[in-house]
């Protein structure tokens, strides 16, 4: 497991990966995803708890006066990826970690937001392929937002600056997976989580 600093509009926050998107975590991934065959959640639950509880437990760093958890919002997929498999992957996969989530994003396109259209919210619509639903959840709440793989960042950038225009503070990210690092390419600073000796 690793973590690294995500800057979501004027802040950094923790993003958290349990796994590399190589070897057979990577196929059982992909299998879920291209083929539906969503019993492989089974397989990466453990990473998804893994990532999830790390990501709530930097979060709590984040000291607020307000005490309720943070919600767990996860980024969706296309539409066409879900018309195609039925359910959104990274959905199935916190479910199935046992986490109750928070669907308050969707794909853009197909009518706008429930509420009425601002030209931010449209902008930010475009920019990063998803909309909110139900922005009234989301006022003064904190957020955790969890993706299946993150490469460099930018979709959890993306999604953040449209739960931060519904006015949600995103307080830290997690991924089951990351892509490995590629010669030459930016990517994110990843460093591994330690420990100090009885810090559970």
């Amino acid at each position: 497991m690793r973590v690294a600093p995500l800057t979501v509009g004027r802040a950094e926050v923790p993003l958290i990966a349990a796994l590399d998107y190589d070897g057979a975590a990577r196929s059982a991934l992909l299998a879920l995803k291209e083929e539906g065959r969503t019993e492989l959640a089974a397989a990466l639950a453990p990473a998804v708890s893994a990532a999830v509880i790390e990501a709530y437990r930097q979060a709590a760093t984040f000291a607020t006066v307000r005490p309720e958890s943070p919600l767990l919002v996860p980024v969706p997929g296309s539409r066409a990826g879900f018309a195609r498999r039925g359910v959104h992957p990274t959905e199935v996969l916190a479910r199935r970690a046992g986490f109750a989530t928070t669907r308050v994003l969707a794909p853009a396109g197909g009518g706008g937001p429930a509420q009425k259209s601002r030209a931010l919210a449209e902008r930010l619509a475009r920019e990063s392929g998803v909309v909110v639903r139900g922005a009234a959840r989301l006022l003064g709440r904190r957020v955790v937002l969890i993706d299946d793989v993150v490469t460099s960042g930018a979709t959890l950038r993306s999604s953040a600056a449209v739960l931060r225009a519904a006015g949600a503070e995103v307080v830290a990210c997690a991924a089951v997976m990351a892509t490995p690092r590629r010669q030459g390419a930016s990517s994110i600073p990843w460093a591994p989580i330690r420990r100090d000796p009885g810090v559970s």
